[in-house]
Order: C-alpha cells, then sequence, then structure tokens
C-alpha cells in the first residue's frame, strides 16, 4: 500500500494495528494514557473527527491543520512515545506497531462519513461489544452525549452538519450496520482486517457502489436529507451555467456554519460582464425555534430544521431583469424529536426595468409548464399568490413581473410529501430555462446613462420589499442567519430620488402600469 502525503487542509483515515496483530492495549489505562498522548502531540496539528481504540488496533479520523512534515513528525511522535511507554511497562522490547501507521486520504464528503460510520461501529462489526454506542474507547459517545468528559478534543460541529443533525447522525450509524458489507475495502484492501479477520477484497465497481449506496442512505433517511442534496446538486448547476453567461466574473465560494446548528455554502459573483451581483446560496439550519417564530406558529418549546436554496441577481444591464427564486423545506420537533409539521414552500419571480412583454410571456409559460406536470390548477393559484406577495403595499405597486410562489405545502389526501418534493424540484429544475433565454437575448443591447439612473431607482424598490416585508430575510434575522448571505440580495448600486415620477408617455411609465395592475401572461 503506498502511503500518503500529509497534506494541510485535507482529511485522513489514518489506522494500524499491533505487529503480527498483537494487542497493543493490555487495559483501560493502556488506552487512556494513549488518548492523553493523542491531546498532547496533535494538538493544533490535527483536528480529530472520530477515533476508536481495540485491543489490538485503533483508527482516527483526521484533518491536517499544520504543514505536511510537522504533522507526519507529531503523529510519528505519538506512535513512539507510546510504543515506548508500553514496551517499558510490558518489559518486551522491539516494534509495537505493524509497519508504518496507514494513512487513507479522504477525497469525498461520502466518503467521509462512510469512514466515520466505520469507525464508531468498529466494536460491533468485530464483536468486540454488542453494541457500539456503549463502547468506551470510541468518539461515537462523545457526539452522542454532551456532558460526557473528552480527552480528546472532537470537531462536532463539522461532522453533525454532514449529516445534517444529531438523530440523523445516530440513524446512519444504525443503517450503516445493515448493510450487506460495510468494510472499507478501499483502506484495508490487501492488508489483514485489523481485528485479525480477513478483509474481503472489492473491486473498484463495488468499492464506488458502496460508498453511492452509502451516500444513498441520504435519501432513505428523511425527506429533509433527501431535499438537501437536491439543492446542493442544483446551486452546482446554477452557478455553472451562469458563470458561462456572464464569461468575466467567477462565483466566490464561502462556506460557514451557524453557531445554533447548522450552516450553508454561499457563492457570490461581483463585477462581471453580466451580473453586476448576485447570489446563489443553499443553507440548512437547525436548532430551538426563536420565541418570536413560536408565537408565530402557536408551539411552545419548539425545535426546527430548515434548508433552502436562495438566489438574486442583478444584471449590470437595465435592459436584463433581476431574478429571483427560493425553494425551501421546514421541519418542526416536539421534545422527544418528532416530527409534528413539515411543508415546502419556494418559487421564482421577475422584476425588469423595462417592460419587454415576449420575456415575461417566456418566463410565465415555463413556470405553467412545470406546474401543469402537476396539477393544472397549480400555475393560476401560485401565480396570483406570487402577484399577491411581492406586493409593496406602502408603493401601491408589485415588486416585478411574479411568477410563482408557493408556502406551507404539507401532506394532504391529494398531495403526498414525496409529490409535494417533485413538484417543488420540478419548479427549481426550470429555473434556467425561465431565465437564462431572457439574459442571452438582452445582456448586448444598449443603453443610456438615464435608463440606467432608472433601473437604480427602481432597484430602491426592491430593497424597501425586501427589508419591510420578505418573509424570508425576517426569519433568517430573527433566527440569527448570517446577515451576509441574508442581505445578499440587495443589489450594490441603489437610488431612491424624491418623489420621483416617470414621464407620461415613456417606456418607464408603461412598466410602472403593468406593476400597479398585474397581467395574466400566459
Amino acid at each position: 500500500m503506498k502511503l500518503e502525503i500529509l497534506e494541510k487542509g485535507n482529511y485522513y483515515h489514518i489506522f494500524n494495528r499491533g505487529v503480527n496483530g498483537e494487542t497493543i492495549f493490555k487495559s483501560d489505562d493502556n488506552k487512556i494514557y494513549f488518548l492523553n498522548l493523542v491531546q498532547k502531540h496533535l494538538d493544533h496539528k490535527a483536528a480529530i473527527l472520530a477515533y476508536c481504540l481495540m485491543d489490538n488496533h485503533f483508527h482516527f479520523l483526521l484533518e491536517i491543520i499544520s504543514e505536511t512534515k510537522v504533522a507526519h513528525q507529531s503523529i510519528s511522535n505519538l506512535f513512539n512515545a507510546y510504543a515506548k511507554a508500553f514496551n517499558k511497562q510490558q518489559n518486551r522490547t522491539g516494534s509495537l506497531f505493524e509497519k508504518h501507521f496507514r494513512r487513507k486520504k479522504i477525497d469525498t464528503e461520502a466518503y467521509l462519513k462512510n469512514v466515520i460510520l466505520y469507525i464508531h461501529t468498529n466494536p460491533q462489526l468485530h464483536k468486540i461489544s454488542n453494541n457500539y454506542k456503549n463502547y468506551e474507547f470510541s468518539s461515537f459517545r462523545i457526539y452522542n452525549n454532551n456532558t460526557l468528559k473528552n480527552i480528546v478534543s472532537i470537531d462536532k460541529s463539522y461532522v453533525i452538519q454532514q449529516f445534517n443533525d444529531l438523530n440523523n447522525f445516530i440513524f446512519a450509524h444504525n443503517e450503516y450496520l445493515s448493510l450487506p458489507d460495510n468494510n472499507l475495502g478501499t483502506d484495508l484492501q490487501g492488508f489483514k482486517n485489523l481485528a485479525g479477520q480477513e478483509t474481503f477484497t472489492k473491486n473498484e465497481k463495488q468499492n464506488q457502489q458502496d460508498l453511492k449506496d452509502l451516500e444513498g442512505l441520504k435519501g432513505k433517511q428523511s425527506m429533509k436529507d433527501k431535499f438537501y442534496q437536491y439543492i446542493q446538486n442544483l446551486q452546482d448547476s446554477i452557478t455553472s451555467k451562469l458563470e458561462a453567461i456572464d464569461g468575466k466574473a467567477k462565483f466566490q465560494e464561502d462556506i460557514w456554519k451557524r453557531p445554533e446548528g447548522g450552516g450553508g455554502r454561499t457563492r457570490v459573483i461581483e463585477n462581471g460582464n453580466v451580473f453586476e451581483k448576485g447570489g446563489v446560496n443553499i443553507s440548512g439550519v437547525h436548532g430551538k425555534l426563536p420565541d418570536s417564530m413560536q408565537k408565530y406558529f402557536g408551539v411552545e418549546d419548539a425545535d426546527f430544521f430548515a434548508c433552502g436554496l436562495s438566489l438574486v441577481l442583478h444584471p449590470k444591464n437595465p435592459m436584463v431583469p433581476t431574478v429571483h427564486a427560493n425553494w425551501r423545506y421546514f421541519e418542526m420537533y416536539d421534545k422527544t424529536g418528532n416530527i409534528v409539521d413539515q411543508w415546502f414552500g419556494g418559487g421564482q419571480d421577475l422584476t425588469p426595468y423595462y417592460l419587454f412583454e415576449d420575456d415575461a410571456k417566456h418566463f410565465h409559460q415555463t413556470c405553467k409548464t412545470a406546474c401543469d406536470k402537476h396539477n393544472p390548477e397549480f400555475y393560476p393559484k401560485y401565480k396570483a399568490r406570487c402577484d399577491e406577495y411581492f406586493y409593496n403595499a406602502h408603493r401601491n405597486e408589485g415588486r416585478g413581473l411574479g411568477g410563482l410562489f408557493f408556502d406551507y405545502c404539507k401532506a394532504t389526501d391529494d398531495m403526498s410529501m414525496q409529490n409535494w418534493y417533485n413538484f417543488v424540484t420540478e419548479v427549481g429544475n426550470s429555473f434556467l430555462e425561465a431565465y437564462v433565454p431572457i439574459v442571452e437575448k438582452r445582456k448586448d443591447l444598449p443603453y443610456t446613462d438615464a435608463q440606467r439612473n432608472w433601473q437604480e431607482i427602481r432597484r430602491g424598490r426592491y430593497v424597501e420589499f425586501n427589508l419591510v416585508h420578505d418573509k424570508g430575510t425576517l426569519f433568517g434575522l430573527k433566527t440569527n442567519g448570517r446577515i451576509e448571505s441574508i442581505l445578499m440580495s440587495l443589489p450594490p448600486h441603489v437610488q431612491w430620488v424624491y418623489d420621483h415620477h416617470p414621464e407620461a408617455g415613456s417606456e418607464e411609465e408603461k412598466l410602472i402600469k403593468v406593476l400597479q395592475n398585474p397581467i395574466n401572461w400566459v
């Protein structure tokens, strides 16, 4: 087995066993001493995500946070220090561990989760313990019990985020044990199983299928995991297409964590050929529902989970409309963690600065086509709700030309949660088809300074709606959401002109009349 180089910023499965399968931990005191050495030698050198100590072998999942030479030397010093102390205690000489410590680079999220599950269930897989959850020298107990004293510092927040929450983290472990083959064939190929048993050798195709099966647990676990995976993929598709259209600017990615639980992945594009500013964000947050939200929903002491993709694009050319879209999923739990309510929401809407009727018809027809595949009543209903929702009451005008808006889509006799999932993802998949042709048609049209000024004045109305009326913005602020992501929707250049009115008979006035009197475009 070729030994991997330990590179800063990467994750590695570190494992080894006693020479010839001999015992390396004779007692619990040996294991405690070893863990103390781990803390001493790896502190500020590596972040520990998971570990398990067995009598004759061990597993660690580490993130290397120091330079290669420092990390390698620190890990080597750890094993040498333990071997020296153990040999002295046991009055033995010679090598304690078999060969060099083994290490395998973790290169995908699915593989990372696979390794975590394998490490934690190791005692039960090797029939050392009847229940992996109770095994004392495994990091699983640290995740499952916040009051448990821990010798080694564990980066719990990152790991829990990979499974979305603690309940799914535990569920995934139980499901992993039920898989027909849950050894890490890729890691241990050509190497006897560390507990002394022969390792089943898989071909590369089977290894890939195992990872795919494990990743598939997300879909089997719950609706929220299935939808979160969907919005991750959708974010990739949308940002890739928008970068290609712009031709200059690239999305900057910012992965963030929410202290109360969860986090997200923000992608922002700025100062491009086409897009002056835009963002395509995903998030999955959870925790205690704030008091203000509990009062709104009429519940007490409730927990929640919310995930979604939200995007806003502000083009440079005033002939290209701003667009907004959001697809989201929400769950609420009782004190025991059972789901007491769940729903989908979302939509997509167009905000032009100059009215091109063909663009409006195209956008709405695409929305209608997506809706009609599930229910012909959806488009007129959700189009009307969009006109109603995106309305600046203090200005007596709509924010834009509308599109779709739906919320609190719950299971009924006619629509299961799976049906709603199918509908929401259908709408999400239609976004690029609805918006991209408009951008490509209008992005190179000439415009004047006066038209640019009009664009900035209209952007002011966009800001007013988002800060005064928008539920998503208000929810984010009330749940201690990430302010940069929440305010991403605001345009970079805006004007507020006192008592401004467009010239009679102008193209600008034509737009205002439509905003004040919504039209059925299809």
